[in-house]
């Protein structure tokens, strides 16, 4: 008899079934039915069915009650345990994503369930997930550009607007910026300033040199930091022109000239796919930080995220590539060359004049010398002959006892330090 007509039999004589699997299990002892066949009806296993007979020959009945019954699961939730995970997330994780939630349950409160068991728990108190998709149209698919291999290589830098500390009524918003390796996706450097400006991108490329050294190439967007606009790419003063060049430059491009960096501009949000990636995680996990430490000030925040939240986030999405990281090593003084520089030339006595203020050269024989006016976050020098200088701003304007730089100094950093970058372009 064929397979095919023996299984029609089988179907006809014996519908699939398990609530009479005492009577085959007998008829198995008495070889009225093959194991084949056993198996076929009531969808055991051979192996299992093994087993079955040889206790069902030694116990009975008994051989089918399962031993657990009765039992209490070792892995069912407790409903304190559960009721207390509904009731930290509505106080304290409220529309904070899922993922974070069930982390921050075995960091900081010793509740330790695995993310599909904690989802499940809120799922059934009616808590849905904030980042939970729903079905949208198909957008255009952008080809998705290849991650770089070592460390180093390429580091993707930007900035975004939002409301950190919401948490405590400040409902302004703060830039943050960021730069992020693409081959290892760790956060080289962050900070917090009151707008997207030139201070808080050369902070986090102090921070990047200070952590790991000199990146390769270095990747952004077309903001006015960035790349001179249309309109004043073309504008060249003297000194440019002497020197050879046919497109303008920015301050963040002599930097970058400066340390051999290679500037790749994107053309979309979509190109730096990795760093706007790395502000929703941010947006998503940073204000509960904040509110946890109760941080409610930018300087607070920056201390926060360059001596903690860095290596937090990196410990838990940084990858590890084969290939070791390029990382180079900067210049002794690379300190000096993170900065805004013009180029200036002394009068007779020493003197330069820049946007309306005059200041002096302290330094000998400094007479009649081309200079460059170097700007920082908390000072100005002067860079001449291969050396720095400090300078002093003639007829100064002191705003209170004990201060020790002036009004309009003070404003003069701020207007090339701090200033919106997306409006100036220096």
């Amino acid at each position: 008899m064929g397979k095919v007509a023996e299984k029609i039999i089988m179907q006809r004589k014996y519908p699939k079934n398990r609530e009479n699997l005492e009577f085959y299990i007998q008829g198995l002892i008495e070889r009225r039915f093959t194991l084949r066949q056993v198996s076929y009806i009531t969808k055991y296993t051979t192996r299992q069915l093994t087993r079955l007979k040889s206790r069902y020959a030694a116990k009975g009945k008994a051989a089918f009650i399962n031993g657990h019954r009765g039992l209490k699961s070792k892995t069912k939730v407790p409903e304190r345990i559960k009721n207390q995970i509904v009731n930290v997330y509505k106080t304290e994780f409220l529309n904070f994503n899922f993922n974070f939630f069930a982390a921050a349950l075995h960091e900081f409160y010793d509740i330790h369930y695995s993310y599909s068991t904690i989802y499940k728990i809120l799922a059934e108190a009616g808590i849905e997930s904030p980042e939970k998709h729903h079905k949208k149209k198909k957008d255009k698919i952008h080809r998705p550009r290849y991650r770089r291999e070592c460390g180093g290589d390429l580091v993707q830098i930007d900035a975004t607007p939002y409301q950190w500390f919401s948490w405590c009524g400040d409902n302004t918003y703060y830039a943050l910026h960021g730069a992020i390796d693409d081959a290892e996706e760790r956060i080289t450097g962050l900070c917090m300033t009151e707008n997207e400006c030139s201070y808080g991108y050369y902070e986090i490329l102090s921070q990047t040199i200070e952590r790991h050294g000199l990146m390769f190439d270095i990747y952004s967007d077309r903001s006015a930091i960035f790349c001179a606009t249309p309109k004043e790419k073309d504008k060249l003063t003297v000194q440019e022109q002497l020197a050879g060049l046919h497109e303008k430059r920015t301050q963040w491009q002599r930097i970058l000239t400066d340390f051999r960096i290679n500037q790749i501009l994107a053309w979309s949000p979509q190109a730096k796919g990795r760093v706007e990636r790395m502000w929703k995680t941010l947006q998503g996990r940073l204000p509960w930080y904040f509110k946890h430490y109760k941080i409610k000030t930018v300087e607070a925040a920056n201390i926060f995220l360059k001596e903690h939240y860095i290596d937090i986030f990196n410990k838990e999405f940084s990858i590890k590539r084969e290939k070791k990281a390029v990382w180079r090593i900067p210049p002794v003084n690379w300190r000096d060359l993170i900065c805004s520089r013009f180029d200036r030339t002394t009068n007779s006595a020493g003197v330069i004049s820049f946007q309306g203020y005059k200041f002096q050269i302290e330094a000998r024989d400094c007479a009649r010398k081309k200079i460059e006016l170097c700007i920082y976050k908390d000072c100005i020098k002067a860079y001449m002959d291969g050396k720095f200088y400090a300078v002093r701003l003639l007829d100064e304007l002191t705003d209170g006892i004990g201060e020790t730089m002036s009004v309009s100094l003070k404003n003069l950093i701020y207007q090339y330090m701090y200033s919106d970058a997306k409006q100036i372009s220096a």
